[in-house]
């Protein structure tokens, strides 16, 4: 049976970018199956009748599969926010163990390649549950402005909750692929979230696998006026507020500890005390992926 990607698109009033993010995901080549669903929250601007238009284009057959399926889907309902949309539209899918999931914001964009080098890393790999790319982004006019340097994102620090960009980098949603058995083993999206709901998620999914980085980019984040994320403030106090006693001590702990062993660096310290995160290589010369150990940070 050939790998499912799953793909949920959640949109509101995103005429500007939408056919681009859809041409993204269908336009991935290599061995595998594509679902793609778009949970739009009832927007005015004419998001709606560029759906329909794909969703006519696809009965019709009026884009070359480039690989061995091809599905579009999408639904237009009143939603409470952006977490309620991906929950609503992974649940219109029949979601399963071995299929690969994924949300990709309506602005923004996977790379040519990124669904199969995510199937080959994890033919390659198949342990492995829960993959990530670099960190990259766009401007408002689409062009490729910025790509971040390869590190890591260690379990422990996951799972304290230090990657909120206070204390140690964001994990970028947008290139961001997990299996529907790492879905279903964190309990899905909390839809009580209204900015912060991929940090939990992140957080639930390293209870139960680590987040593993390929040295490569796989999606794009665009940077444009109005959007959700650009209120830092509430997202950050959205987090504080999620956490618990218990959970606010463990990530001042494991902060202290971090900081400790980061002034000056003690890699050693840190590589004994779970500071390390697994980071897939491509090697030319032997022509193979290989999984190292890696800080969360650069080494230069």
């Amino acid at each position: 049976m050939p790998r499912r990607f799953l793909v949920v698109t959640p949109c509101l009033n995103a005429g500007r970018f939408i056919d681009e993010t859809i041409l993204s995901v269908l336009g991935q080549a290599g061995d595998f199956e594509i679902h793609h669903h778009v949970q739009d929250g009832r927007s005015q601007d004419g998001t709606v009748l560029r759906l329909a238009a794909w969703s006519e284009r696809m009965q019709g057959r009026g884009l070359p599969p480039l690989c061995r399926g091809l599905r579009f889907s999408f639904d237009s309902a009143p939603d409470t926010g952006l977490y309620d949309a991906v929950a609503r539209g992974f649940s219109a899918l029949p979601v399963r163990d071995g299929d690969v999931l994924t949300w990709l914001n309506a602005s923004d964009r996977l790379l040519p390649g990124a669904f199969q080098t995510v199937a080959d890393l994890l033919d390659r790999f198949p342990e492995t549950q829960w993959i990530g790319g670099r960190v990259a982004r766009l401007n408002e006019r689409g062009s490729l402005v910025f790509i971040e340097d390869v590190f890591a994102y260690p379990t422990k620090t996951l799972i304290a909750g230090l990657h909120d960009n206070r204390h140690l980098p964001f994990v970028q949603q947008e290139g961001c692929f997990w299996t529907g058995r790492l879905w279903r083993l964190a309990g899905g999206m909390d839809c009580r979230f209204q900015r912060a709901g991929d940090f939990d998620l992140w957080r639930r999914f390293a209870m139960h696998a680590p987040l593993t980085v390929v040295n490569s980019v796989l999606a794009t984040f665009r940077q444009h006026t109005g959007q959700l994320g650009s209120d830092i403030a509430s997202y950050h106090a959205e987090i504080d507020r999620s956490l618990t006693k218990e959970a606010t001590a463990l990530r001042a702990s494991v902060w202290d500890e971090y900081r400790s062993l980061s002034s000056p660096k003690d890699l050693g310290g840190l590589a004994r005390c779970g500071y390390v995160g697994p980071v897939l290589q491509y090697v030319e010369t032997k022509r193979e992926w290989v999984c190292l150990s890696r800080f969360p940070f650069t080494l230069r």
